[in-house]
C-alpha cells in the first residue's frame, strides 16, 4: 500500500522502468530513430529529457513497441509515467472483461468485485503496474488469442505475435503448437512476427536492425548474477542451488518434453493453458512482471475448481496465487518464485490425467 500511495512522487518516476521506451520513443520521432540500439546514444538521450542515470540500460525491444510510446514522449517524463499507469489501469479493466466469461466460477460464491481484486493483488501484475513495464499488455494478447483458439487458429497465432516484443516468453508456446502440429495457429504467428519485423525495419532501417542481433548477442554474454536472483525462472532457481547451466537446459527439456506429451490429443484451449504456464518457467530471461501471464491459466484454474466446489484444489490455486505475494518482502529472492509456478504446472497436468467432469461453459 506504501508503494501505490508513493506512485505520484518524482522519486519513484524516475526508478521506474518507464525511461527505458520513453527514450527510444523520443528518438524515433526526433531524427534519431537509427540511434536507437545504440547505448551510447541511448544514455546521452536519457540524461538530457530524463535525467542523468548511471544504471540506465540499452534499448532490447523490438522498435515496433518504441512506436506505442511516442505519444508519451510528447509528455515530460513523469506525467509520461502517470500516464502509462493509467493506460495500464484501463488494460487491467479491459483485462477483467475478456475473462469474466471464463471466470463465473469465481462469481458463484462471494462478492462480485473479488475477482478484479485479485487481479490487482497478483504481485506480477502489481509490479508490471508500478514499474511502468509492458507485461500487461503481454497478457491482453494472450487472452485475446486464447478467446479465438476455437473458432480462428490463424487469428489466434496472428494475435499472440503481437506480444513478440517480449519473444523469450512467447517461443516457449509457439514451440509446443510446433510440436502438437496447429499448422494453422503456427500459419498466423509467422505471418503476424513477420509483419511486426518489417514494421520495426521500416521504422529503424535495416542496419539498426543488424545491431539489434549483436546488442541481444552482447547482452547473452553479461554476468547478471544480481538481476538474476530477481528472475523466478529455473535458470535463476538452479544457479543459486549451484546446479549450472547444465543441469538447468536438461530440466528445461524435460519440462518440455513432458507438456507436450500431457498436451498431445488436447484442445487447442488446454494446450494454450499448459504453454503459458511453461512459459513462466523455462525462459532464459524472465522477470517478475513477465509472470503476469500466468494470470490466464491460474484464474481459470481457480474458477473451475470453485465451479466444481473442488474446495481443496481451489485453495491450493489460491495459495499459488497469494504466495507470489510475499515476494514483496524478498525482492532478492524472486528465484524461488518458479516453485510456486512448478507447483501450478504440475496441479494442471493431473487435471488433465484425471477422468473427466463437466465443466461450466463461457457465458457469452
Amino acid at each position: 500500500m506504501p508503494s501505490w500511495l508513493s506512485v505520484a512522487s518524482p522519486d519513484f518516476a524516475l526508478k521506474s522502468d518507464v525511461r527505458v521506451n520513453y527514450a527510444p520513443a523520443y528518438m524515433l520521432r526526433s531524427g534519431q530513430r537509427k540511434l536507437i540500439y545504440d547505448f551510447a546514444a541511448i544514455r546521452r538521450t536519457e540524461a538530457q529529457i530524463v535525467a542523468p542515470d548511471d544504471n540506465a540500460q540499452p534499448f532490447l525491444h523490438p522498435a515496433y513497441e518504441a512506436a506505442v510510446f511516442i505519444p508519451f514522449s510528447f509528455l515530460p517524463y513523469r506525467e509520461a509515467y502517470l500516464a502509462w499507469i493509467a493506460i495500464n489501469f484501463v488494460v487491467l479493466i479491459w483485462i477483467y472483461i475478456l475473462l469474466r466469461p471464463y471466470i463465473e466460477g469465481l462469481f458463484m460464491h462471494g462478492l462480485r468485485w473479488i475477482p478484479l481484486g485479485l487481479l490487482i493483488g497478483f504481485l506480477p501484475i502489481a509490479i508490471t503496474i508500478l514499474e511502468g513495464q509492458d507485461s500487461l499488455l503481454l497478457l491482453l494478447v494472450a487472452i485475446l488469442s486464447y478467446r479465438h483458439l476455437e473458432t480462428n487458429e490463424r487469428r489466434a497465432g496472428m494475435l499472440l505475435s503481437v506480444g513478440m516484443f517480449r519473444f523469450q516468453v512467447l517461443l516457449p508456446i509457439v514451440a509446443l503448437f510446433l510440436v502438437w502440429r496447429r499448422w494453422k495457429f503456427l500459419t498466423g504467428w509467422f505471418v503476424g512476427s513477420a509483419v511486426c519485423g518489417l514494421l520495426s525495419a521500416l521504422l529503424t532501417g535495416l542496419q539498426a536492425q543488424i545491431q539489434y542481433f549483436k546488442l541481444l548477442q552482447a547482452t547473452s554474454r553479461l554476468s547478471l548474477w544480481l538481476f538474476l536472483r530477481r528472475m523466478p525462472n529455473l535458470r535463476a532457481l538452479f544457479l543459486a542451488w549451484g546446479l549450472g547451466v547444465s543441469a538447468t537446459v536438461i530440466v528445461s527439456i524435460c519440462l518440455f518434453l513432458l507438456v507436450a506429451y500431457l498436451g498431445v490429443k488436447r484442445s487447442g484451449e488446454e494446450q494454450f493453458l499448459l504453454a503459458v504456464s511453461l512459459s513462466a518457467i523455462i525462459p532464459w530471461y524472465l522477470f517478475m512482471h513477465d509472470v503476469s501471464i500466468l494470470a490466464l491459466p491460474l484464474f481459470l484454474a481457480l474458477a473451475r475448481a470453485a465451479g466444481r466446489r473442488e474446495w481443496l484444489q481451489a485453495a491450493q490455486f489460491m495459495a499459488v496465487l497469494v504466495g507470489f505475494s510475499g515476494f514483496w518482502f524478498a525482492q532478492h529472492s524472486f528465484y524461488l518464485g518458479v516453485l510456486l509456478t512448478l507447483f501450478f504446472l504440475a496441479k494442471q497436468g493431473i487435471d488433465l490425467i484425471r477422468p473427466p467432469v463437466c465443466e461450466p461453459q463461457a457465458v457469452t
